[in-house]
């Protein structure tokens, strides 16, 4: 299993993971490059317009893919807390191969919290941070943490196929 998360700081801190059977992920990739525009080098929710959104949204759903959303009150200690929760979630689910979206400012950080976190775990999890333009299953985590952030009909569209952990 895969995972690949990106998070939203509007409100409340949502960490959104998107996990999907090693199997399928090279068709998902292929899928998600296929609702990239013309010269696009990858879908950034909040930059799309809400027809777009609604079309995206559709390929997503007809994609074979776990979604999670971690939420937590926004704070200096948002991104720990739903790491924390996260980890052994994955762990439980097999995965073992975890990208995040770079943020330059927290890289460093973040890998000292998931080498500490992993080895409490056991967990043969390998992590990385990756650009959004350099793995398309990226989008699918920034288009649910968008739409959960959102609320109203957005959050309403992802709720069919996305799980809630409030922690």
């Amino acid at each position: 299993m895969h995972a690949f998360v990106d998070e939203s700081f509007e409100g409340d801190y949502v960490v959104a993971v998107v996990t999907a059977a090693d199997g399928h992920v090279t068709a998902h990739r292929a899928a998600m490059r296929r609702l990239f525009r013309r010269g696009q080098s990858r879908i950034h929710f909040k930059k799309e317009n809400d027809a777009r959104r609604g079309q995206i949204l559709a390929g997503i759903a007809a994609l074979d893919l776990t979604v999670r959303v971690y939420v937590t009150d926004n704070g200096r200690t948002a991104r720990r807390a739903c790491l924390e929760r996260m980890v052994p979630d994955l762990a439980e689910l097999g995965v073992t191969r975890l990208v995040l979206e770079r943020d330059d400012a927290v890289v460093e950080a973040d890998r000292r919290m998931l080498f500490e976190l992993t080895g409490k775990q056991s967990a043969d999890l390998e992590y990385r941070h990756l650009r959004a333009s350099e793995d398309p299953l990226l989008c699918v985590a920034d288009a649910v943490a968008w739409c959960y952030a959102k609320g109203g009909r957005w959050r309403q569209l992802i709720s069919v196929f996305t799980t809630v952990i409030r922690v």
